[in-house]
């Protein structure tokens, strides 16, 4: 009678495979947590920078409202800076000259500024001195050009000078201005400096 054996099964590799995916299951652990930790940290930067509030750059004295594009300046925002500084740089007393002549340095172009600063400081002490005052307004629109590296505005009005209480001068004038671009800024959101003024006499009839 022969004796029945059973005969044993071997599992190879078993164990290789178990370890295998042990390994497998903590990568894709580690991976999950990661991910996980990645899209919080995505969600907390994207909160804080739809709640962190940005910088508006507006137009003071705009009539009406509009579309502003990148790197474009309409027409009408240079000829309204030109203008409003000119007007600013040309109307004074002896009480207001020093704040007058300091907001139009205040978006003078650094080359202008050192070519004229010495000569603006010695007028806002002659002004004091002599009590003179100063009354421009413009007599025409202001006709402006752009050469695409900067702006070309032609302005003319009627400036009159008093000593005290007496008028000393009433001229036309005509004054070529160049304007030059720049990032817009908290104190400046124009865009625009002065880098150049000419001015001449216009000759009346």
């Amino acid at each position: 009678m022969n004796d029945f054996r059973p005969e044993k099964v071997k599992r190879t590799g078993f164990v290789e495979k178990w370890a295998k995916a042990e390994q497998t299951s903590a990568f894709l652990g580690i991976s999950l947590y990661a991910v996980i930790v990645f899209c919080i940290a995505l969600l907390v930067m994207l909160f804080k920078v739809s709640t962190k509030p940005q910088s508006i750059y507006y137009i003071p004295s705009a009539q009406e409202a509009g579309v502003a594009y990148p790197n474009r300046i309409d027409k009408a925002v240079v000829c309204g800076f030109a203008s409003n500084w000119l007007l600013n740089r040309n109307n004074f007393t002896p009480l207001t000259v020093k704040d007058t002549y300091q907001r139009a340095m205040r978006y003078m172009a650094p080359g202008l500024l050192s070519r004229t600063k010495a000569s603006l400081e010695d007028e806002i002490s002659r002004v004091t001195r002599d009590n003179i005052s100063s009354l421009f307004s413009l007599s025409k629109d202001p006709e402006s050009e752009n050469s695409g590296t900067d702006f070309k505005v032609t302005l003319i009005g009627e400036k009159i000078i008093f000593m005290g209480k007496e008028k000393l001068d009433d001229r036309i004038l005509r004054y070529t201005m160049t304007l030059q671009r720049i990032p817009p800024i908290e104190t400046n959101p124009y865009g625009l400096v002065i880098a150049g003024v000419k001015q001449e006499e216009v000759e009346t009839q």
